[in-house]
């Protein structure tokens, strides 16, 4: 959406005036994400975008957004105003000033692209995507992967380790993307109900079947926070460890195990995609 070349880019630049028609890959995925907006009740939006530009992160370039900014571009974030003609295969944003992103769920539609790639050639394996990882096979020794969850307040503490294969694990944090202002951390996942950075959570990390899923959840799920963004995680047959202000919560379907190289949590079940 940052380049104006873009099918996406010129969907929004024709938002409130007329429908542009795009790709299968784009339509799809724009599919998917407003299946995802839906199920988490809009915690997830593809229109967060409205605001680009309203929060700045980096060091010499901070800002948060203000009220009077807040108030006009609000009414610009609503996932149900995105209208998807499957017939001409376009997308047609209601108002003039929407904006689509596809930055909450991206890298893990990438990641997904190279594993199904590699898993042709290797037997085993994984692919970091930016923090979003997928592990596949076994490791030469006949075990199967280990990966550390960090503590949000500590990056030299691990909160604690998921152990498995042939899964997806990504983590949505307030640790990545952020500036201390007025004793308030001001941070870059945003909820799109108040246009302030959410609240529920401090870090969100989920496991799926694929990068996809488990990239679109951890960003609904840290909006929604541990009590309703547990529910939505167990009813899509995901697994997720929330960290909110104290204390560590998970949902079903990780268990305990004592291994030679300390506590970890196993994946137990079948992990299943969201269609």
């Amino acid at each position: 959406d940052w380049q104006p070349g873009t099918q996406l880019s010129q969907v929004n630049q024709s938002a409130g005036a007329r429908p542009v028609k795009v790709g299968a890959d784009l339509y799809d995925l724009m599919k998917y994400t407003l299946r995802i907006s839906e199920k988490t009740e809009g915690a997830f939006d593809p229109t967060f975008n409205a605001f680009f530009g309203l929060y700045k992160f980096k060091a010499n370039d901070q800002r948060e957004a203000s009220d009077d900014e807040i108030r006009e571009r609000l009414p610009l974030i609503d996932w149900r105003n995105v209208v998807m003609n499957d017939q001409e295969k376009s997308i047609f944003l209601k108002s003039s000033g929407m904006k689509l992103g596809l930055g909450g769920l991206g890298q893990g539609y990438g990641v997904d692209k190279v594993v199904a790639d590699l898993r042709k050639k290797y037997p085993a394996g994984y692919v970091d995507g930016s923090g979003d990882t997928y592990f596949w096979g076994k490791k030469p020794d006949g075990t199967l992967w280990t990966t550390g969850i960090r503590d949000p307040r500590d990056k030299d503490k691990v909160a604690l380790r998921v152990y498995g294969t042939d899964f997806s694990i990504t983590t949505s944090g307030d640790d990545e993307k952020f500036f201390m202002k007025d004793g308030r951390r001001v941070h870059h996942i945003i909820d799109t109900k108040t246009g302030r950075p959410a609240t529920a959570s401090r870090q969100v990390t989920v496991i799926a079947k694929r990068a996809l899923d488990a990239d679109a959840f951890d960003t609904g799920a840290f909006v929604l926070g541990p009590e309703k963004g547990k529910k939505i995680v167990e009813s899509v047959g995901l697994r997720a460890v929330f960290i909110p202000d104290k204390g560590v919560t998970m949902t079903k379907g990780l268990a305990k195990k004592s291994t030679p190289w300390g506590e970890v949590y196993e994946v137990e079940g079948e992990l299943k995609s969201f269609e």
